[in-house]
């Protein structure tokens, strides 16, 4: 009986054991869980308390900021709207000025589309008025050089002052600043002066012509202004015209004449019949023609059998046309002629040893 008895003692102990156990652990896993969140509501506040707001806010900034840049980039702006003439250039295909004007909107409203008045001033005289109206915030416009040229810009004012083209331009209350189409020269399109040269061409020989065999002549013609500053020099512009071009014998035979040659700007183009090129680029004011044939370094020339008489005086003479549009006096046909060229070709070829030769001279 007390053996019994004893075990019944020791498992009612075991079994207070237990229970002091299970009552034990809530009361130490309970701190264990506070103490996890109270770490991590700590390293939260550190991460905050080290920066980390303040990155987020510049961020923010940042984005913000760029929002607006992109917004003012594309043409919008915080007050009432803006205008600006930025840019201008020369279209030659169709003979215009073409400016550009950019216009900066309130901020996040369209493109206004109210009509733009614009004028053209020529020095202080408004000689022209147009509207356009603008799909965009960017806004192209070509005026044709027929609805305003009054003439050449540079140097052509009192005291060789350049006279400027100036374009205006106003959108309700919106005014642009007053936009001077500079460089003075690029409105230059109304040629004054011309000259021409004959280039003699030749090659030297062991066996014929005396030692030298004279081949042709190359020409070649400038168009354009008087040089501002050196009265000699012939300054160059753009415009459109056309040459007719002859080679003169004696002051009045004309021994050769040169196809027609039609200058679009500064790009010119002829009949290449009989010719070896059609086309040439008139370069500070000078355009080389083509030839029949060619000699050193490729250069083209009127070979010698196609206008040479005999010896004497010759000269280049060529007619010029301008376009109505840039003949503001109605001057007509201009006329120029290089220098005379005295040539003594067949005497010298034909002179014996020891006979002068006869350079080119002037006639």
């Amino acid at each position: 009986m007390s053996g019994l008895l004893d075990k019944a003692k020791e498992a009612e102990a075991s079994k207070k054991v237990v229970t002091e156990s299970i009552k034990i652990e809530p009361e130490v896993s309970e701190p264990v869980t506070n103490s996890s969140t109270e770490i991590k509501s700590s390293k939260f506040n550190n991460i905050m308390s080290n920066g980390m707001g303040i990155k987020i806010g510049a961020v923010v900034v940042t984005l913000l900021v760029l929002f607006v840049g992109y917004q003012v980039a594309m043409g919008f702006s915080f007050g009432s709207g803006s205008m600006t003439i930025t840019d201008h250039s020369i279209e030659e295909d169709n003979d215009a000025l073409k400016i550009q004007i950019r216009f900066g909107n309130p901020f996040l409203s369209s493109a206004s589309k109210d009509t733009v008045q614009i004028s053209v001033s020529y020095g202080d005289e408004e000689v022209f008025t147009t509207t356009a109206t603008p799909s965009s915030n960017l806004l192209n416009v070509e005026i044709p050089f027929s609805d305003f040229y009054q003439g050449n810009s540079r140097a052509v004012g009192p005291s060789g002052a350049d006279v400027l083209y100036k374009i205006n331009a106003n959108q309700g209350d919106l005014k642009a600043t007053e936009y001077s189409i500079e460089p003075a020269n690029i409105m230059d399109r109304t040629i004054t002066k011309g000259d021409g040269e004959l280039i003699v061409m030749s090659t030297n020989s062991n066996t014929e012509c005396n030692g030298v065999c004279h081949d042709g002549v190359s020409m070649r013609v400038s168009m354009g202004v008087q040089d501002a500053v050196n009265t000699d020099l012939i300054s160059h512009i753009d415009s459109d015209y056309r040459i007719n071009a002859q080679i003169i014998y004696e002051g009045s035979q004309v021994v050769y004449s040169y196809p027609q040659i039609q200058v679009n700007g500064f790009l010119a183009q002829w009949s290449s019949s009989g010719l070896l090129s059609g086309a040439g680029s008139v370069e500070d004011s000078w355009l080389q023609l083509s030839g029949s044939d060619s000699g050193n370094f490729g250069i083209e020339y009127i070979a010698r059998d196609d206008f040479y008489q005999d010896d004497g005086c010759y000269m280049l003479r060529f007619t010029l046309d301008m376009d109505s549009t840039y003949d503001v006096d109605n001057v007509g046909t201009l006329t120029f002629e290089s220098p005379g060229y005295e040539l003594h070709w067949n005497a010298n070829e034909g002179a014996s040893d020891g006979d002068n030769y006869q350079p080119t001279g002037e006639c």
